[in-house]
C-alpha cells in the first residue's frame, strides 16, 4: 500500500484535537458534577428514597416498549420491501422515510387530541361500540405505555431503514443459493438475512433506546416522570444541581454502555458502505398475500406521519385556530436560520476530523470516536454540561479579570450544544465519502504538482459534493427537530417552531400548537426527500 502523499500536518492534528475536546467538554462537566454529587450521602439518600427509582424504571419501560414496536414493525417491513415484489412496493419504499420528519412529541400532540379520554375520536369510539353492545376499555394515552407507543411509532424508521439497506446490500449469491436449496422466504429471513443484517438492526435498536432516554418533549407533555423530566425539574425548577448532575451522569453511563454493547455486538462485521455484487431476485407475490404485505408496510408511514398530520389539521380546524402568519413565519425563519448556522459550524468540523481520520494515526481515530458519543447524549444533558461550564467561566472571569460576561442563553452556547449532539451526523457521510476517494487520485494530483490545498479544492471537494449535501441536510433536519437543548439554551425571545409548539401544547392549546408542528414537519420533510436521491448519486 502506497503511503499518503499528503500526511496530516500539525495544524490539522491540533485542530482535530481541539474540536474533540470542545465536543466532549459538556459531557465531562456532567461526569465531574455527578461524581461530586456521589460524594454527598444526603443527595444519594434523598434521590433513592424519593424519585430516582421511579424515574429510572419509567425510562426503561418506555425504552422496552418502543424497542419492541420498532423491531415488530421495522424488521418485517424492511424485509418485505427488500425481498418481495408486490404492487405499491416502490411507493412504500419511499414512504418509509416520512415518519422521520415528525418528532415523537409532535405525534404525542396529534394522538392526544384524538385519543385522550376527552378527545373527539375516543368519545366517538365509545359511542359507536356502546351502540352495538361492546364495552370499550378505558385507556390513557398520557401514560408510560402511551409514551412507549408514541416513541415506537416515531423511531421505528431507524430500524426499518438501516435493516432494509443491509438486506439489499447483502451478496446476491447468498440468497440465490438459499433459494436453490429450497429454503422458503421465511427460512431465508430467519436463518440467513437476519444474522447477516445483525449489525444494522442492532444499531437501529440502539438508536431507538438512546432516543427514548434522550426524549423530553413527549414525556413532559404526558407528565410521565422519567430521568429527563426529573433532570429538568431538578436543575431549572428546584435549583438542585447535585441531583440533576447525578441523573445526568446516570444517563451518560447508560448511553456509553449502549454504545459499547452496539460496537461489541457488531464485532468485526462491517455492513455500512459495502458494495453489493448484485441484487438478489425478489420474490414476486400477488393477491391476498401482496395486499397483506402492502397493508403491513403501510403501518409506519400512515401512523407515523399521514394520520398524525391529518389529526393535527383536524385539531387546528375544529378549534378554529387561525394561524398567525407573522409569528409563524418568524418562527420558521428562525428555525431555518438555526439549522443553517449549525450546518456552517458542524460541516467544517466534520471536514477537519474526516481528513484527520483519513490521514491520521489510530490514536486520533479513537479520539474522534470518543467525540461521537455526543449524539447518544440527551440534549438536556448536553445543555446542563454547557451551563455548568458557562457558570464556572463567568465566575472565574469575574473574580480574576473583573469581567462581567454572561454566556448562558447565547447563540454561541446553543451552537456548541448542536456541535456536541450532531457532530457525528455530519461526520458519517463525510468520512464515508472520503473513504471512497482512492490514494491513486492523491498520487496523480501530487504528480501533477498540485499542493495540498489545490488537491482539496480541485479534486476532493468536487467528488464530495453528494456526501457534503447529505451531511448538511441530515444535520439541518436534526437541528430543526431538536427541542430540549434549544428550549434551555436559546437566547431570550428566540422562538423556534419546536419551542413554540411545546409551549402551546403545554398550555393545552393543541389547535394552536398544530400549526408550528405541521410547519416543522414540512421544513424537515423537504430535506429528507432530497437525501435519498442525493445519497444514491454520491455513492455512484
Amino acid at each position: 500500500m502506497k503511503p499518503n502523499p499528503f500526511p496530516p500536518n500539525r495544524a490539522l492534528i491540533l485542530a482535530s484535537v481541539t474540536l474533540v475536546v470542545a465536543i466532549i467538554l459538556p459531557l465531562a462537566a456532567v461526569g465531574v458534577f455527578g461524581l461530586k454529587a456521589l460524594m454527598s450521602p444526603a443527595v444519594l439518600v434523598s434521590l433513592a428514597e424519593s424519585v430516582l427509582l421511579e424515574y429510572t424504571l419509567n425510562t426503561i419501560a418506555i425504552s422496552v416498549i418502543a424497542a419492541a414496536i420498532a423491531l415488530g414493525l421495522g424488521l418485517p417491513g424492511a424485509w418485505m420491501i427488500a425481498a418481495y415484489d408486490f404492487p405499491g412496493r416502490r411507493l412504500l419504499n419511499w414512504a418509509l422515510i416520512l415518519p422521520m420528519a415528525m418528532p415523537a412529541y409532535v405525534l404525542a400532540y396529534a394522538y392526544t387530541d384524538a385519543l385522550d379520554p376527552s378527545g373527539w375520536l375516543y368519545r366517538d369510539l365509545i359511542q359507536m361500540l356502546s351502540a352495538i353492545g361492546i364495552a370499550f376499555p378505558r385507556m390513557d394515552i398520557r401514560s408510560v405505555a402511551g409514551a412507549g407507543l408514541i416513541m415506537g411509532l416515531a423511531l421505528s424508521p431507524y430500524v426499518a431503514l438501516l435493516s432494509k439497506t443491509a438486506f439489499e446490500d447483502r451478496q446476491a449469491g447468498s440468497f440465490d443459493a438459499a433459494r436453490a436449496m429450497g429454503l422458503s422466504p421465511a427460512q431465508i429471513f430467519f436463518r440467513l438475512a437476519l444474522p447477516l443484517a445483525r449489525p444494522a438492526w442492532i444499531a437501529g435498536l440502539a438508536l431507538v433506546i438512546m432516543e427514548c432516554w434522550a426524549d423530553y418533549g413527549t414525556v413532559a407533555f404526558f407528565s410521565v416522570p422519567t430521568l429527563s423530566t426529573g433532570l429538568f425539574k431538578a436543575w431549572f425548577n428546584y435549583g438542585d444541581r447535585s441531583s440533576a448532575a447525578l441523573m445526568g451522569m446516570l444517563m451518560l453511563i447508560v448511553m456509553l454502555l449502549l454504545m459499547w454493547f452496539e460496537m461489541r455486538s457488531r464485532g468485526r462485521a462491517a455492513w455500512a458502505g459495502q458494495r453489493p455484487s448484485g441484487r438478489a431476485r425478489r420474490f414476486v407475490v400477488s393477491g391476498k398475500r401482496a395486499l397483506a404485505m402492502g397493508m403491513f408496510c403501510a403501518i409506519l408511514p400512515i401512523f407515523g406521519f399521514v394520520l398524525p398530520a391529518g389529526l393535527l389539521l383536524h385539531a387546528a380546524i375544529t378549534a378554529e385556530a387561525v394561524p398567525q402568519a407573522g409569528p409563524l413565519f418568524y418562527q420558521a425563519i428562525t428555525t431555518i436560520g438555526l439549522g443553517a448556522a449549525a450546518v456552517l459550524v458542524i460541516l467544517p468540523a466534520a471536514w477537519i476530523c474526516g481528513y484527520a481520520l483519513r490521514n491520521g494515526s489510530s490514536w486520533l481515530g479513537r479520539a474522534v470516536r470518543i467525540a461521537s458519543v455526543g449524539y447518544a447524549m440527551p440534549g438536556l444533558v448536553v445543555a446542563v454540561g454547557l451551563l455548568a461550564w458557562s457558570g464556572l467561566f463567568t465566575e472565574l472571569a469575574d473574580q480574576w479579570l473583573n469581567w462581567r460576561v454572561a454566556l448562558a442563553s447565547t447563540g454561541a452556547l446553543l451552537l456548541g450544544a448542536y456541535l456536541t449532539r450532531f457532530f457525528v451526523v455530519g461526520l458519517g457521510p463525510i468520512e464515508t465519502g472520503l473513504g471512497r476517494i482512492t490514494r491513486s487520485l492523491d498520487w496523480s494530483a501530487s504528480g501533477l504538482g498540485l499542493s495540498r490545498l489545490q488537491v482539496f479544492l480541485r479534486v476532493h471537494v468536487p467528488l464530495m459534493r453528494g456526501a457534503m449535501g447529505v451531511a448538511a441536510l441530515l444535520v439541518f433536519v436534526d437541528v430543526v427537530k431538536e427541542l430540549p437543548a434549544t428550549l434551555v439554551l436559546r437566547p431570550f425571545n428566540l422562538e423556534t417552531l419546536a419551542v413554540s409548539a411545546h409551549h402551546l401544547a403545554a398550555d393545552e392549546l393543541l389547535g394552536q400548537a398544530a400549526w408550528p408542528s405541521l410547519t416543522m414537519a414540512v421544513v424537515a420533510l423537504i430535506p429528507l426527500l432530497v437525501v435519498g436521491p442525493l445519497s444514491g448519486r454520491s455513492q455512484q
